[in-house]
């Protein structure tokens, strides 16, 4: 039954090495286009328009395919040619382990595209927290706060587009998003001292934006009110309710951390007669799961612990309040596949160089007439 599939003209073509050369081809062009178009563009409309995407559009009307449908036709590609083409016993097994090895290199990347995820968590010498921040992504907070105790509440902005009431628990207060502004600035005050936000076009790079939100509460034998929300603020805008002040915000989304990191020192070095940084690297003390310790994380030294890997992004300098450091947290759930298909990929290699020895030894000489 196989042998007449593997006879079928689409699977033919499918397994091919042809179809294979046309893929590398046109990834190879995708890498070279996207590294131009990130010139021009930026880093994060790069990866969106040509490394994250099924179809990208030259020029805006010619359709072009992108990376993730490319990777998905080489995927489909060697999956295709591992089942009908290439044999499973014999003198070339090792081809057969280094295509599997290949194929779970693209399964890795897609997973990492689809579901990696980066924060960010900047800290003060002396300084610890639990909590990282995302780049560009949302939520609206609140909160109320008694002495040093502060209960926070928190929705992603995502969820809040959709028009749907959110509950806010305790007094059951519903707070409901009227409209949203990807990017806007204040541009005044009305006599309550309410903020009037104005829409401004989206930044290429969307951490440049700073959103805003018009919002509406109802809260049971209240009358609705409606505010809003500027996320550029560096203070919340407080509502009266049930006796009791809340306060809102527009932030970055939080995530906690399995572990509290403190930063305990941070040290730069320049190239000798510059001011250009050659290295920098921070020694932390890291505190979960029922350990404590330091650790030094360095530019080509991350740390992990428990599916995160903490990165030395970047640092700042005042000097009133010492150095800080940047670091970039991300979670990803296929860091470890590019290393399992690199063993495969080595021990296919292996198996395949070795088996090839071994024909050659068995080869009888040639005779030798005198």
């Amino acid at each position: 039954m196989s042998v007449k599939i593997a006879r079928w003209k689409p699977v033919r073509i499918l397994a091919s090495l042809q179809l294979t050369v046309i893929g590398l081809l046109l990834m190879a062009l995708l890498v070279i286009g996207g590294t131009i178009f990130q010139a021009e563009k930026g880093v994060y409309a790069a990866q969106q328009n040509i490394f994250q995407s099924w179809v990208f559009w030259l020029f805006g009307v010619l359709p072009l395919p992108g990376m993730l449908l490319i990777g998905s036709l080489l995927f489909i590609n060697l999956l295709a040619a591992i089942i009908f083409r290439l044999p499973y016993s014999g003198p070339r097994q090792g081809i057969f382990l280094i295509h599997i090895g290949l194929l779970v290199l693209l399964g890795g990347g897609f997973i990492s595209s689809q579901y990696a995820r980066e924060y960010f968590l900047t800290l003060s010498e002396g300084e610890s927290s639990q909590m990282a921040s995302a780049a560009h992504e949302w939520e609206l907070a609140v909160w109320t706060q008694a002495g040093m105790k502060k209960q926070v509440q928190a929705a992603d902005i995502a969820d809040l587009r959709s028009g749907r009431p959110w509950t806010v628990s305790g007094p059951d207060m519903e707070v409901t998003m009227i409209r949203y502004f990807p990017n806007c600035h204040p541009a005044a005050r009305t006599e309550k001292g309410e903020t009037i936000l104005n829409e401004v076009a989206p930044a290429v790079d969307p951490a440049e934006n700073l959103p805003g939100a018009v919002l509406e509460i109802r809260a049971p034998q209240s009358a609705a009110r409606r505010f809003s929300l500027f996320s550029g603020n560096d203070f919340p805008v407080t509502q009266r309710y049930s006796d009791r002040d809340y306060n809102f915000a527009l932030r970055l989304k939080r995530i906690f951390l399995p572990l509290r990191i403190k930063l305990l020192h941070f040290e730069k070095t320049v190239y000798p007669g510059s001011e250009i940084p050659k290295s920098f690297a921070s020694r932390v003390e890291i505190e979960g799961g029922g350990l404590r310790r330091e650790a030094l994380i360095s530019m080509n030294r991350p740390l992990r612990f428990r599916g995160y890997t903490f990165y030395q992004s970047s640092y700042g300098e005042d000097g009133q309040h010492g150095a800080n450091s940047t670091f970039a947290v991300v979670k990803n759930i296929g860091r470890w596949l590019p290393y399992i298909s690199s063993a495969l990929i080595f021990f296919g290699l292996v198996v395949h160089f070795l088996g090839q020895l071994t024909a050659a030894l068995k080869k009888s000489p040639p005779e030798v007439r005198s």
